[in-house]
């Protein structure tokens, strides 16, 4: 098998499997490679968007260059500097630790930049949060991963959302295949069957069955549904944690709605939209790029709750593993998620050391770093 790369220059020749991954992906995928990222998500600067093609397999991959304004999904730089250091520091809630670390950080900025630390080829990247791996055997992915620094000489191979539990072939092919295991996050799996019998799901129904919110199915919205999710999504996301997340725009929400590549749902009362939610399916996994409620209204609502249990009533009914993300943890542990360390698996070997560096230290700290992840329940 031969590994092929598509560009926007001769995208026009790729013919995508007639497989429901295959599908997706050029639903989703063409419209981004032919008109720019940055029209779907905002904050995707100095990206270009390739698609790579192995056997009936296809994975999206994107080079980017820094920029400080980038969403942590296309830099490693806001992901592991901007974003998991200067601003997850303030919910230590210890001034003198966060002052500490701060100090750390800018030497250490300071060379990550020296040594181009985003200068990355990001494999399996929907520029989303979590990217789920479609249906790829070991030979496959040894092919491709084999392919990767000829076609990227000067770049740094990582592939994204790498874990243990749903995906522990694809974590093994790429450990044998020369790859470091990077801490990314910690992330959350919820058993919909599990969560049913948990005591905070039965108090969740208890407020889902007395709320007084119509559910609208995305393919219901009109123009400024789309519009309010993008605020909800943003009030959420951007506001309440960072401006580092994708930045999700109207082109994006449109595209969600028009090619189904999201089936969404809201919470409309009296005809205005307060939660809005998104998700995509893959290998019998779901999980949710798009979240958001109106955080202005009292906590009372239980807007959150009540989206979470309109997430688990679709995963039951689609007997479907939720991929819930991070974030949030006691929230989705007494509610039956059990949480998993999320990889970057990163292959640096055919670069010089200078190049090499910054990974191998976050690998060094990552050891630090797990445990407390796991003791605090992030």
């Amino acid at each position: 098998m031969k590994p092929e790369l598509f560009t926007r220059e001769n995208i026009h020749t790729l013919t995508f499997p007639r497989t429901e991954d295959g599908n997706y992906a050029r639903r989703y995928l063409m419209p981004m490679v032919l008109d720019g990222v940055e029209k779907y998500i905002g904050n995707a600067h100095n990206t270009q968007l390739m698609i790579a093609k192995v056997d009936d397999v296809i994975i999206p991959i994107t080079l980017s260059d820094f920029h400080p304004d980038n969403t942590y999904t296309v830099s490693p730089y806001s992901h592991y500097i901007s974003y998991g250091g200067y601003e997850e520091v303030k919910h230590l809630n210890d001034p003198q630790a966060e002052a500490l670390i701060k100090m750390l950080l800018r030497p250490l900025a300071c060379f990550f930049r020296f040594a181009e630390f985003d200068k990355v080829a990001y494999i399996n990247n929907y520029l989303l949060s979590t990217n789920l791996y479609p249906q790829v055997n070991s030979d496959q992915l040894s092919a491709l991963s084999k392919a990767l620094p000829g076609w990227f000489p000067d770049r740094v191979i990582v592939f994204r959302s790498v874990d243990g539990r749903k995906n522990p072939h694809i974590l093994n092919t790429l450990k044998a295949n020369g790859c470091d295991l990077v801490l990314s996050r910690q992330v959350w799996f919820m058993d919909p069957a599990e969560s049913v019998v948990s005591k905070s799901y039965k108090e969740d129904r208890r407020v889902l069955r007395n709320h007084k919110y119509e559910i609208v199915n995305g393919g219901d919205f009109s123009n400024e549904d789309l519009m309010r999710s993008v605020d909800l999504y943003n009030m959420l996301y951007l506001e309440k944690y960072s401006y580092f997340n994708p930045q999700f725009t109207f082109e994006f929400m449109k595209l969600a709605r028009d090619e189904k590549t999201l089936h969404m749902l809201a919470l409309k009362r009296d005809g205005r939209m307060d939660g809005v939610m998104g998700y995509f399916i893959r290998n019998g996994v779901m999980t949710l790029p798009l979240l958001g409620y109106d955080t202005s209204l009292p906590k009372q609502e239980g807007l959150y709750r009540l989206l979470t249990q309109l997430i688990i009533q679709e995963g039951l009914r689609h007997n479907l593993l939720i991929h819930s993300s991070s974030g949030v943890g006691n929230f989705k542990k007494v509610r039956g998620g059990k949480s998993a360390i999320e990889y970057n698996a990163v292959y640096a070997s055919h670069l010089p050391v200078r190049r090499q560096v910054p990974w191998k230290l976050i690998k060094a700290i990552s050891r630090y770093a797990i445990p407390y992840f796991q003791k605090m329940d992030f």
